[in-house]
Formats: structure tokens, C-alpha cells, sequence
């Protein structure tokens, strides 16, 4: 039985003997499991926490990291609790000092008797056991957040500092000797990312929980600000944001990102803004009663440290399904990196047609207006499926997997040639036929509805085929006369599998048919990666043809490199050690 959900997850806490490593470490030599070790790197670069609680000794624990060459999996763990007590308070306390909520924890154990005694203690926690971990690999791409400067775990380990240098005295000694200074800036449209971020994010210190869908506007018509703080102990950057409507003097937002917890941040800008009216939402990690810290100090500017900081003028671009998230996570660079993959927008739905080459040229083809014009008929396609970088000239190079084409359903407007995209390649909506295969998980009461809105989509649009091989051919020609970057594309893998998920029906040969096509149209105006390549047997597939193992991965690392680096005419990336 399940009992965790990966999109939740903020810290993985790990069990050691018979978990993270088969056998027990008083009783003998120990082998780690080299693929939770590469998971763990994987959760970190998702930005996503991970912590031990183990009954063992703390010292030959990290002497085993150390011997075994893995010291520098060790430094991915935060607040390792390793001694010989029970585990339920233990855990306990890793949440709290993490400033974390349980329902955002899962803890992976072999022993059923240290689960339970953790769900004593801590009701809401995520649970599972080693077997599941294999399944929670494979549902990492779900999670469409990337850390790839590990950011969040730098946070953590200076959190954890903070934790060992309070000792023994008192919260309000140890925050009048950490030197607190904040600053709060207005230019906040310069750094809207972060801020959205914060919002969709941030519940634990959300005293509005507003999920703002218009927050440029609310931003211009408000007295909006963020806050960056930073003590003796390191930079926080961005941790604070709000908006007030000085008409009404009433806040309408008020948040701050967990890891400044406890320092009374909170408690001092509401002060510093005149108590104006809040109504809180929901609950709240934190009162702004009592009196008004005086250990914090407001400054003029504090520099805000960059997550992904400008190297040089040289600029890569990868887009594309899941498969290059696993990629980049082999690859060290010295230019700057950008990625358009899939995600989950606040509106929790998943944008993916974005990666598909009709949707790539129909963003730079059609105006704005006629854009917003085409998300109004249908359910889909949705507005952030047309944002998009891909044509921006800052580009050196490209990397674009066409692994999207093959497996998702493409459909042309019979008026004016825009795309609609829905379900999968195999299964034309616009032919009858499938409709109660398409309809077949909705309660009857639905049926009904959808049929008309499947017979209005059939009058406008036609199927592009599986593969849509000349639209393709078409969007790339189109691509390649409108880009300056160099593009380098990445063809599936045309050996056969029996691993197959819905809509992965026949995938080889439908790679076959359009990877040919390309080929021949193309010849050597484009660079190519082929997938096929790498497959070694039918180990290398995970579940389905377009997912792989990680040596795949690790081998489509190093070919990016070599291209790249071969491009650029210098090593900008390398291997990641």
C-alpha cells in the first residue's frame, strides 16, 4: 500500500541497515544500494531534503560514507540523527528543527515496528519501505522544480550550523549574537519568480494563502515588497514577501519562506509596517503578538545572491520531456544553463505541449493575441503552454528531444493551421470510434458533455497522424530558419521493447518512421543524438521506451558534452565528479 506522495515532499528521512545500504553495520561489512545513493543526489537537485535516523553509531556511520568513497553522498544529508533511541521522538525532532511540517516528510524504514512507532509521534508523516523506493525513482519526474546550484541545501546545512552553534542557550541569547539585518525592496517585478515561488509554495508562515493568479497586477497597483535577511551565519536571499492596500490599509499578502523560522522576521515587518489589518488563513507556524524583536536591524541593501549565478556570455537551452532532467544532473558547466521541461502550473495542470516542435513554432508564428485567442474555444491548450525562450538569440546552442512527438496527440486547425494538442499519438479524438475508449473513466453523468465538446473539436481541427512526420518536417523547417543558436535534436530509440504504458503502443517503429524522415529531409543541417545508441539491452528501459536507465543517462550526458564542448570550441561542461 501506498503511503506517500513524491509531489508533496519536502525531506526524505532514511533508515541505514537493510535501506540505504543491505546489511547491518554491526554485524559485518555493509553495501550500499548505488541507486538510492544517486536518488538521494537527484532528490537534492529537486530540491528536496534528505535526513538520517538510524540506530547506530554516529562515528563509524561517517567513517563508512568516508571509507567506501562516498563521502560525498554524507554531505547531502542534514540533520542526521544516528544513536541508539527510539526513533519516533527522533524524527520528531529532525521535522521540528527543520522548521517542516510532518505531512511533507516521507521516512523509509525495512522495520514496520520503527514506522509505527513514527506515526505515533509524528500522525501526518509520509511513510514507505525500501521496496518502494525503486517506484519512487521512477515518480521523481513528476516534481517540476530544479535546484541545480543547491541552493536549498546550502540553506539547510547553514540552518543546521545555526542549530549547533545555539547550544544549550536561550533562543532570544542566540538570535541577539547572530546579527540580524534585513533589508525590504520595492523592485519587486525584477525578481517576480522568486516571488511566485514563494506564494505557491510557502503555507507554514502564509498568513494569507493567497494564490495570487494576477500578482503582476497586484504587485503594480499595491505597496508591495520582498524581504532579503541575512546574520553572521550566512545570506537567507529572498525569504519575504507582501502586498498592502494602503487605501484600506489591509494586507493582502503576508509570507516567508520556512527556513527563517523562530528569528522573529515576521513579527518585525509587521511591525515595521504599523500593525495594518490581516486576516489570517488558515493555520499559521507563528504569532505576531508579544513585543517587537529588537535584534533585528533594516539596512539599506543587502546583496541578493543569484540561484544560478551569470558565468560568461555563452548560453544552452534544453528542451524537452523528463528524459533531459536526468541528464543534467551528470553535467558540471561554466556558461549558463536554461530549461523548458514539463511542470505543473499553479492551476495544477500539466504543461507539457510547450516541447512539442508545433507548439515551439506556432509561439513565434502567431501574435500574442491570436495565442490567448486559441485557449479560449477548448479546455486546452492553456495559455503557459505558449511560453516559451526558444527564440530568444541569446542561444549558442540548443539541445530539443523530440520524444514528445512520437508519444502525444497532435491536431491542425482546418482555419488557420494553429495546433491543439491532447491524449496520445494512437488515439484520433476526431474519430468516433474511440470515443468510449476516451470517455471510459468518466461517470456517465460527463459523458454527455464531453461528446459535444469532442463534436465541436472534430469540425475544427484534423488529426496531424502518428507520427505527425510532415508537420514535423514542417515546424523543424521553420524552426531552423528562425533560430541563431545551433540545434542539436534528440531522436528516440528505435529498438523494441514489451515495457509499455498507455499511449507507448508500437513506439519503435513510430521512432523508426519519423527519425527516418528527419534524416533524410535534413541529412546534416542538424546535429543528432540517437537514442538508439545507448540501449544496451531491455534493462535499459524503465516502464516504457522513454524512460531509461541511468546509465543512459549517464551516456547521453557525456555525448551532450562532447557536442557542446565541440561547438563552443571550448570545455565549458564536463562530467560532474
Amino acid at each position: 500500500m501506498k503511503d506517500y506522495d513524491i509531489l508533496k515532499a519536502k525531506l526524505i528521512i532514511w533508515d541505514l541497515d537493510d535501506t540505504l545500504w543491505d546489511g547491518v553495520l554491526t554485524e559485518g561489512g555493509v553495501n550500499f544500494r548505488p541507486e538510492f545513493l544517486t536518488f538521494v543526489e537527484d532528490l537534492v537537485t529537486k530540491g528536496i531534503m534528505n535526513s538520517i535516523c538510524s540506530k547506530n553509531d554516529f562515528d563509524r556511520v561517517k567513517e563508512e560514507f568516508f571509507k567506501s568513497g562516498n563521502q560525498k553522498f554524507w554531505d547531502y544529508f542534514v540533520f542526521p540523527s544516528i544513536a541508539w533511541t527510539p526513533k519516533g521522538e527522533r524524527v520528531k525532532n529532525i521535522i521540528k528543527n527543520m522548521n517542516l511540517r510532518a505531512e511533507n516528510v516521507i521516512f523509509i524504514d525495512d522495520n514496520q515496528s520503527n514506522i509505527n512507532e513514527v506515526k505515533f509521534y509524528s500522525p501526518q508523516i509520509m511513510t514507505a519501505l525500501p521496496e518502494q523506493v525503486p517506484k519512487m525513482i521512477e515518480e521523481l519526474y513528476l516534481v517540476n522544480e530544479y535546484d541545480f546550484e543547491h541552493t536549498r541545501l546550502k540553506q539547510y546545512k547553514l540552518l543546521e550550523q545555526k542549530a549547533a552553534a545555539k547550544g544549550e542557550s536561550s533562543n532570544e541569547e542566540f538570535l541577539r549574537s547572530s546579527g540580524i539585518k534585513i533589508c525590504i525592496k520595492n523592485d519587486c517585478l525584477e525578481n517576480i519568480e522568486r516571488i511566485k515561488n514563494l506564494i505557491s509554495r510557502t503555507n507554514q508562515l502564509n498568513f494569507t494563502k493567497f494564490r495570487d493568479e494576477n500578482i503582476e497586477e497586484t504587485i503594480k497597483n499595491t505597496n508591495s515588497a520582498y524581504i532579503i535577511a541575512k546574520d553572521k551565519y550566512g545570506n537567507y536571499g529572498i525569504c519575504g514577501f507582501y502586498s498592502l492596500d494602503k487605501k484600506e490599509n489591509k494586507l493582502i499578502h503576508f509570507l516567508f519562506s520556512c527556513r527563517i523560522m523562530n528569528m522573529g522576521i515576521e513579527q518585525f515587518v509587521y511591525s515595521y509596517l504599523g500593525r495594518p489589518k490581516l486576516k489570517i488563513s488558515g493555520e499559521v507556524a507563528s504569532t505576531l503578538e508579544g513585543p517587537v524583536p529588537d535584534w533585528i536591524k533594516v539596512v539599506d541593501n543587502i546583496e541578493l545572491k543569484e540561484s544560478k549565478p551569470v558565468k560568461n556570455d555563452i548560453n544552452i537551452l534544453f528542451k524537452g520531456p523528463c528524459d533531459l532532467y536526468s541528464v543534467l544532473s551528470y553535467i558540471d558547466s561554466e556558461c549558463n544553463i536554461d530549461t523548458e521541461f514539463p511542470y505543473w502550473n499553479k492551476d495544477l495542470v500539466y504543461i507539457l505541449a510547450h516541447t512539442h516542435t508545433a507548439f515551439i513554432e506556432q509561439t513565434h508564428r502567431f501574435s500574442p493575441e491570436k495565442l490567448l485567442e486559441l485557449t479560449k474555444l477548448f479546455p486546452f491548450p492553456n495559455p503557459d503552454e505558449f511560453k516559451t525562450r526558444f527564440f530568444d538569440k541569446k542561444y549558442n546552442l540548443i539541445f530539443l528531444s523530440l520524444l514528445t512527438v512520437t508519444h502525444s496527440g497532435l491536431y491542425i486547425n482546418k482555419n488557420d493551421g494553429s495546433y491543439a494538442f491532447f491524449g496520445y499519438a494512437n488515439r484520433d479524438i476526431t474519430d468516433e470510434n474511440n470515443w468510449d475508449i476516451i470517455l471510459k473513466s468518466l461517470p456517465e453523468w460527463a459523458k454527455e458533455q464531453n461528446i459535444i465538446m469532442l463534436r465541436e473539436f472534430k469540425k475544427h481541427y484534423i488529426f496531424a497522424g502518428n507520427p505527425p512526420v510532415d508537420t514535423v518536417i514542417k515546424n523543424l523547417k521553420y524552426i531552423k530558419e528562425n533560430i541563431a543558436a545551433d540545434l542539436v535534436l534528440i531522436l528516440g530509440s528505435e529498438i523494441h521493447t514489451d515495457k509499455v504504458l498507455a499511449g507507448y503502443e508500437n513506439m519503435a517503429e513510430r521512432h523508426r518512421i519519423l527519425n527516418g524522415a528527419i534524416r533524410k529531409e535534413f541529412k546534416d543541417e542538424f546535429e543528432y543524438i540517437e537514442l538508439t545508441d545507448f540501449i544496451k539491452g531491455d534493462e535499459d528501459y524503465i516502464e516504457c521506451i522513454n524512460h531509461f536507465s541511468r546509465r543512459v543517462y549517464a551516456d547521453l550526458a557525456y555525448k551532450i558534452i562532447e557536442i557542446s564542448n565541440k561547438k563552443l570550441k571550448s570545455n565549458y561542461l564536463k562530467v560532474k565528479n
